[in-house]
């Protein structure tokens, strides 16, 4: 059967590349875009994270040092026993026990070795908070230590 086809009929047929869309290179250069912009923010948030982590360790250390003083004052003398301290540190899942010593520099320490992080916070007598790390590189700058003190 053949079929005739008017002016009218024509003008009225859909044209199979008047579809709107994107095309496949324009979804693939977004994909790379996006892929590019989160490989360049993933290292930053990881750097805040740590950060907040750090502030948990200065918490820690800022609390064994202030039970240090009151231990000495009853005492005359620092210990370097955590036991003998009137205060519960509770275990931290992103750091390694704390240590405190007998001696004033430094009062108290806290490590992390961990998540490709590997570093040291120790705090003096006199407040001051330090960091000694080497994994991953100049780690103490990233967590806001300049100079490896970090307040």
């Amino acid at each position: 059967m053949l079929l005739f086809w008017g002016r009218d009929e024509l003008m009225n047929m859909e044209n199979p590349f008047d579809k709107k869309g994107f095309t496949l290179i324009e979804l693939i250069f977004a994909v790379v875009v996006v892929g590019i912009l989160a490989g360049l923010a993933l290292p930053r948030f990881s750097d805040t994270i740590e950060k907040s982590r750090t502030a948990e360790a200065i918490n820690i250390l800022e609390t064994l040092r202030n039970a240090q003083e009151v231990y000495n004052l009853e005492n005359g003398v620092y210990t370097g026993t955590p036991g003998n301290l009137d205060v519960t540190i509770p275990a931290s899942k992103n750091f390694n026990p704390p240590k405190v010593s007998a001696a004033p520099d430094p009062l108290a320490s806290i490590g992390r070795n961990a998540g490709g992080y590997k570093y040291t916070l120790t705090i003096d007598i006199d407040g001051t908070v330090r960091c000694a790390g080497t994994a991953p590189a100049n780690i103490c700058t990233k967590l806001g230590c300049p100079g490896d003190v970090c307040n």
